[in-house]
């Protein structure tokens, strides 16, 4: 993890745990008194907290101490989200409160750069309908569906979105300037999770999204785990034993084949397995949302295949855990909404004949809007200094390739040469 200024512990700890007095916050946070209140001073003078009631210190008796917390009427975050299914903004404030949040209509034929700009200035409009001034905007956040890289904010690979390569820096300041940070829908759903939402204080979790693919973020004693080549969120394509369809990655096999919304239809008999590596099939959207409306209403034969699916990731993860060990593992996206899909995951992370012992960690549907989660970790970065550090340099910038992805082209890494030693 990065350091932490002393501006931002306090910040911190008066987030976590105030109102506070000042006593009490250099108890909390080991700085000296004194450092105390030359910071909160500074920051009453910024707006960012503001004093309260006067009451008695505990540890004091007879001394009376003022309690300082967080305003939340002067410091905002954006939020922006863009995938194959919708383009949402939010704004939220400095404790992560989401004060609106609005769906932006595509634009016909737009470039990245465009669909950027028309949202950022989404939520310009959003923030000044709701009475918040534009210059009380501190940071913006940006999640995006595919491969993307950080330092700088890079969309390397969306296939759903069609965008390859696509700078957001510049598009996005260009209406709200403002530093905004990037990461990949199911990472910042995580981090937001663990911060804000039901997994609040998690430091070990694993969150899995299921649309028409799956994918994956995990978090290991506080750290965002990416992965070499920043492609650690590829669990649906873990090859499983005896699975013999063929996934659009190109292999046979995969978890998706089993588990993701794409299995399901499958099973159904609503569309033919991929016979070459190619992206999820657009279309293929709305045969899902009808399967789970389906599913919603009783259908029987939605339900069994939802059901199936669901298992099959249950037991997936009940392998991943005796390696990952999370704390939560937190389900995402529209298929984990499916009352049949969770109950399978359960059974599959249920003990069983082979394992006696199951999985024994809390299992989490999130509720996060996407929008939110992209706000709150901007909150995250400018505001509390709580993002992981980035990567080595080496691993950031990377190719379109990913591991497993046969489809797309650009160079691949060689493979490294073995070393010999001793025969055995």
């Amino acid at each position: 993890m990065r350091a932490m200024s002393p501006t931002t512990t306090v910040l911190q700890v008066l987030f976590t745990q105030g109102p506070l007095s000042r006593s009490q916050i250099a108890a909390a946070t080991g700085l000296n008194p004194a450092t105390v209140t030359r910071l909160t001073q500074a920051l009453i003078d910024e707006g960012m907290v503001e004093e309260g009631r006067t009451r008695v210190e505990a540890r004091q008796p007879g001394r009376r101490a003022i309690e300082l917390h967080l305003r939340t009427d002067r410091t905002f975050v954006a939020g922006l989200v863009v995938n194959a299914y919708a383009q949402t903004v939010a704004i939220a404030d400095i404790v992560g409160r989401t004060v609106a949040e609005c769906d932006v209509p595509r634009l016909a034929g737009a470039s990245a750069r465009e669909t950027l700009m028309a949202l950022a200035a989404a939520a310009v409009d959003l923030a000044a309908a709701n009475a918040v001034p534009r210059e009380r905007i501190v940071g913006t956040g940006v999640l995006a569906a595919g491969l993307v890289t950080q330092d700088p904010n890079v969309v390397l690979k969306s296939p759903d979105i069609g965008w390859f390569d696509v700078a957001v820096d510049d598009p996005v300041r260009a209406v709200l300037d403002v530093p905004v940070v990037l990461e990949t829908m199911q990472n910042g759903l995580n981090l937001a999770e663990c911060a804000y939402g039901r997994a609040a204080g998690t430091a070990h979790a694993m969150l899995v999204s299921v649309a028409l693919g799956i994918g994956s973020s995990l978090i290991v004693d506080d750290r965002l785990i990416r992965g070499a080549g920043q492609a650690a969120s590829g669990f649906g394509h873990m090859p499983v034993a005896g699975a013999e369809r063929p996934c659009n990655c190109g292999r046979r096999g995969c978890l998706t084949t089993l588990a993701a919304g794409y299995a399901v239809l499958c099973s159904l008999g609503l569309v033919e397995p991929y016979r070459t590596a190619r992206d999820h099939d657009p279309a293929y959207a709305p045969l899902l949302a009808d399967v789970l409306a389906r599913a919603e209403t009783g259908d029987p034969d939605a339900s069994e295949a939802l059901g199936a699916a669901g298992e099959a990731l249950g037991e997936a993860l009940k392998a991943a855990s005796a390696v990952a060990a999370p704390e939560v593992i937190i389900l995402s996206g529209p298929v984990p909404r499916a009352a049949s899909y969770r109950e399978g995951v359960e059974r599959g992370l249920a003990p069983s004949p082979r394992d006696p012992f199951g999985w024994g960690g809390r299992l989490l549907v999130s509720d996060t809007p996407l929008a939110s989660a992209a706000a709150r970790l901007a909150l995250e970065r400018f505001v509390y200094g709580r993002i992981p550090e980035l990567p080595p340099a080496a691993s950031r910038h990377l190719p379109r390739s990913v591991p497993g992805d046969r489809s797309a082209s650009g160079p691949r890494r060689p493979p490294r040469p073995l070393r010999e030693g001793p025969s055995l």
